[in-house]
């Protein structure tokens, strides 16, 4: 269940609803706001989203948590309650290779230990991210060298082919398995970048590992239907990519968070970041260009800006075919996946959130069972499933409920045990329909299912 930032930030001074409104009342008096009332509701509406507190409000709900009222009208709300989290290192830490190990030391402690299902930095902070990520590469320099046990190249050789192995992992290796497996190695080089010694070539390729590493516990996080723990790995991928001076993987990350905001957040915060990542990589590879070509076309999609969105599509395939038709992981990190089958999976998305769910079931057709058996789509059980979820709402809105009941029964039967994420938005999906006995028995498989809360 969702928790917005104000929940935890009620939570850490460890009060209910009654005593946090009595202490905003009490503070907005004593700042000279006047006379505010105490209500619960009050507290529950704001942390429900319903409505937004008055700006005195937010200057005293500030005050209690020691976040400067600058900050408050800067990013407005409810953006600037990051500045009180654990989350403010992503927003507040320098862009130098220090501020970059805070950023991955504090994502290597907290993405786990302290779940969100909100993405941290939203609104204003975005263009801010972007315009930092830019001015980072514009005059890099490698990161000072420094004392301490030296991390031996050998080392970072070992770490960097158990990455490339992660990286090159095959179907139908589940996301839930590979995910603990990338934070461990995450988790190392983390480690190895906070508390060793290297010299300036060894602490720029330490960096680029952490990237990497951090990306792929983004990649693997979304496939899970946990986009907000992605979001976090991705933002400590941009850090340590800027920090390494790796100009094109820095634009994949930047593409990466994009799609994160596009898929649970606003799509107005995609364009500084599809902005960001063509003018980082310079001269993108084909398969970077069609991918950000698809990112702008979801962006005009969810904008309700239709005819920009499918020139964005036809921008995407025709650049995709006239580029090379192997991938070369040295010219295109981490674009592997950007085939023929993956453009036709992202147009159907684009087509759906454009408002026309039947032109989109006619590219989903590698998702389904009477798609071409000479065409089986080359992903994992996870990202099959998710993807599933897609084909359940476009056969929902043409009212083909009994086939979506079947998209969603498949998800289940490839994968065995859905995470929770990706269990609780089939439900989801599902819940208007729980009168019908089709739905019904569906809901009888999705109890049955162990939860993985991986």
């Amino acid at each position: 269940m969702a928790r917005h930032p104000l929940t935890l930030l009620r939570a850490s001074v460890n009060l209910s609803h009654p005593a946090y409104a009595r202490l905003v009342a009490e503070t907005h008096a004593d700042l000279g706001f006047g006379h505010m009332a105490a209500r619960r509701e009050k507290v529950s509406r704001w942390e429900s989203g319903r409505t937004v507190p008055e700006l005195t409000a937010q200057i005293a709900i500030a005050h209690i948590h020691q976040v400067p009222e600058e900050a408050v009208t800067r990013l407005g709300w409810p953006y600037w309650l990051h500045l009180a989290t654990s989350d403010a290192a992503l927003l507040t830490s320098p862009w130098t290779p220090d501020g970059a190990i805070d950023v991955l030391h504090g994502t290597a402690r907290r993405a786990d230990a302290e779940p969100r299902s909100y993405l941290a930095v939203t609104g204003s902070a975005v263009a801010s991210l972007s315009r930092a990520s830019l001015a980072a590469v514009a005059d890099w320099q490698p990161p000072p060298a420094r004392d301490g046990r030296r991390v031996a190249p050998d080392t970072a050789a070992w770490i960097e082919t158990r990455i490339e192995a992660l990286e090159a992992v095959e179907p139908p290796v589940s996301p839930a398995v590979l995910y603990p497996a990338a934070r461990a190695e995450f988790r190392l080089i983390t480690g190895l970048l906070a508390g060793s010694g290297y010299d300036r070539k060894t602490g720029t390729w330490l960096f680029l590992l952490a990237a990497r590493a951090a990306a792929l516990c983004g990649w693997f996080s979304d496939a899970l239907g946990e986009e907000a723990r992605g979001e976090r790995y991705y933002l400590a991928a941009i850090r340590a990519a800027t920090t390494a001076g790796a100009r094109r993987w820095a634009s994949v990350y930047l593409s990466n968070l994009a799609a994160s905001h596009l898929a649970v957040g606003d799509p107005r915060d995609a364009v500084p970041l599809i902005g960001a990542a063509r003018a980082i990589a310079r001269r993108p590879s084909p398969r970077l260009t069609a991918a950000l070509y698809i990112r702008e076309a979801r962006t005009h999609a969810r904008l309700g800006e239709a005819a920009a969105s499918t020139r964005a599509l036809d921008h995407a395939a025709s650049t995709l075919a006239a580029g090379p038709g192997d991938w070369d992981p040295t010219i295109d990190p981490f674009v592997g996946n950007v085939d023929e089958d993956w453009l036709a999976r992202s147009t159907g998305i684009t087509w759906l959130q454009i408002g026309r769910p039947e032109r989109a079931l006619r590219h989903f057709t590698t998702l389904l069972d009477d798609g071409p058996s000479s065409h089986v789509p080359t992903l994992p059980f996870l990202p099959l499933a998710r993807d599933l979820l897609h084909v359940v709402d476009a056969q929902i809105a043409l009212g083909e409920l009994e086939a979506a009941v079947h998209s969603a029964g498949r998800a289940v039967a490839v994968f065995g045990s859905l995470p929770i994420g990706l269990l609780r938005r089939y439900r989801q999906r599902f819940a208007p329909h729980r009168g019908v006995p089709a739905v019904r028995d569906l809901f009888d498989l999705l109890e049955e299912q162990p939860l993985s809360s991986v």
